[in-house]
């Protein structure tokens, strides 16, 4: 069975794999009928953490079930269903708060990342009745793929951030998920998005998103040139982004209601911080920060240092120890040196069953057709490399590669 696989960091590969086998009675086996690459698949292949030797990348997924074990009760053989992207554990009692992780970072994160995931011929998915899901009818398969992922974090986004009806809305990041969480955040009730970004088709496709009841507004963080509000301290601003003054200024210097970063730089946090408002603001981030390579290896290297003047088997590093710390930041003015009552969530999209098909019930409720961020198709699993090409280079919002017809 051919597999496309992580063979070291930034190092991918076809190989030879055996069929993989029913592990488990809750589990299913599946074959893929459209799969995409995902920029979580750039983020593992080129930045990520070591992964165990050739694994099978690969999360976004329709597929048809091949087989499944004695336990399956909701799935049959020849369906074809929808495959959540994020897979949590189900055994681990605190999924069940959130519907993600079960202790430890991208613990529900299994597809592609800790198991072989949809980049082969057949793969494997534990506990498929909560983390398979139904397509409603009406719902294409294009539309279907891109909701298992891109919608599902882009309504996490909006969801973590407690959106209400009437509220002003900041969107960092027009990739794929930005635009998912302006479509979300508008079906929560958003008056205005403010959606920051520069990649033309990707602007255009934002604001054919707003509607009487919502305005769309563009900011291209490159030629916005405001200044800040001239009541305003200095150290409001504290990176000097101009979209930031935009979106003060357009608020009358309150700040947005809520801010869902989904992209953005270094400083997407601190601009973020800046431009929510004081007392219940909240900044809602689904990005993911990728390691510095160089730091992470000073510090494995040494993790086992003890300072002199501590000594002893008991001596534990400090932040202090670090010559460099791989952080994120946040300004101190605008998080009131500490008392700004701003609320920062970091979250991992939502997964399973039950979330993705609330997110596709939505979906088609509201008329809205996901499979429009598909901007590019190939034909056939030997394009599944070239399409991860694709996305590191930014050539599409989204791709889809169908390598498998429906029987």
């Amino acid at each position: 069975m051919r597999a496309f696989v992580l063979k070291a960091r930034g190092e991918l590969g076809w190989v030879e794999k055996d069929e993989p086998v029913l592990r488990d009675a809750h589990g299913v086996l599946l074959r893929p009928l459209l799969v995409s690459p995902c920029t979580s698949d750039v983020h593992t292949i080129w930045q990520g953490s070591p992964k165990r030797t050739e694994l099978t990348l690969g999360h976004e997924c329709v597929a048809e079930v091949v087989k499944a074990g004695n336990e399956v009760r909701d799935f049959r053989v020849g369906e074809t269903v929808a495959v959540s992207a994020i897979t949590p554990d189900w055994s681990q009692p605190d999924v069940e708060e959130n519907y993600a992780h079960a202790g430890h970072n991208f613990s529900g994160h299994l597809l592609g990342k800790s198991i072989d995931g949809a980049f082969q011929e057949r793969f494997y998915l534990p506990y498929a009745d909560r983390n398979l899901a139904h397509i409603p009818e009406g719902l294409t398969l294009e539309d279907a793929l891109i909701c298992v992922d891109v919608m599902q974090t882009g309504f996490t986004a909006a969801e973590e951030a407690e959106i209400r009806a009437g509220q002003t809305v900041a969107v960092m990041g027009i990739g794929a998920i930005g635009l998912a969480a302006i479509l979300a955040a508008r079906l929560r009730g958003a008056r205005q998005i403010f959606a920051i970004g520069s990649r033309a088709e990707n602007a255009a496709l934002a604001e054919s998103m707003g509607t009487p009841g919502c305005a769309v507004t563009v900011l291209d963080y490159r030629s916005a040139a405001a200044a800040l509000p001239p009541t305003m301290h200095p150290l409001s601003n504290s990176t000097g982004a101009a979209f930031v003054n935009e979106i003060l200024q357009r608020t009358n210097g309150r700040g947005a209601d809520a801010v869902l970063v989904c992209g953005g730089s270094e400083l997407a946090l601190a601009q973020a911080a800046d431009m929510v408002k004081y007392g219940t603001g909240i900044i809602s981030n689904v990005m993911y920060f990728g390691a510095d390579p160089e730091l992470e290896a000073w510090q494995q290297e040494h993790q086992r240092v003890r300072l002199l003047r501590d000594g002893g088997e008991d001596a534990t590093l400090s932040i202090r120890d670090y010559a460099a710390v791989d952080a994120i930041l946040l300004p101190k003015f605008s998080m009131g040196r500490g008392m700004a009552g701003k609320t920062l969530k970091f979250s991992l999209s939502r997964g399973g069953r039950a979330h993705l098909e609330q997110v596709m019930a939505s979906v088609r409720a509201a008329g809205i057709q996901p499979g429009k961020l598909i901007t590019r198709r190939y034909q056939g699993l030997d394009k599944i490399e070239r399409a991860i090409y694709d996305m590191k280079d930014r050539k599409a919002i989204k791709i889809a590669v169908k390598v498998g017809e429906r029987n």
